[in-house]
């Protein structure tokens, strides 16, 4: 039994360990920004898709948004660094910035809400 303990110990810490490479998600932007979606799309590489390649990520996004967004453009587009120089090597994050085209977009709601009081 004494034996086991260190090794559950070990599974235990492990498990808590999460890699965030190439985890994508999408985020509503909040009312005032002239965006609707904040697109954290993938930074590995995989076939179709290469993160270096700007035409890439902006697919990506706008995929990621369709259902909501369907008429969604490319406002904007931003690579954050996330090595720490010379203690760490890692991939940089890629975030687009998607607004609706349509005249239902969640912020243009909101805006409509504010200046309608």
């Amino acid at each position: 039994m004494a034996r086991f303990i260190p090794a559950i110990l070990i599974v235990l810490l492990l498990s808590g360990w999460v890699d965030p490479r190439g985890r994508v998600w999408v985020e509503r932007a909040s009312p005032e920004r002239p965006y609707d979606f904040v697109v954290h799309v993938s930074n590995i590489a995989k076939i179709k898709y290469n993160p270096l390649v700007l035409e890439d990520r902006h697919r990506m996004a706008l995929d990621l948004v369709r259902r909501e967004c369907p008429g969604g453009r490319i406002v904007g587009d931003n690579v954050i660094p996330t090595e720490i120089w010379g203690l760490t090597s890692s991939l940089p994050d890629y975030v687009v910035l998607v607004a609706c085209r349509n005249s239902e977009s969640p912020s243009s709601r909101a805006q409509a809400k504010r200046f309608s009081k």
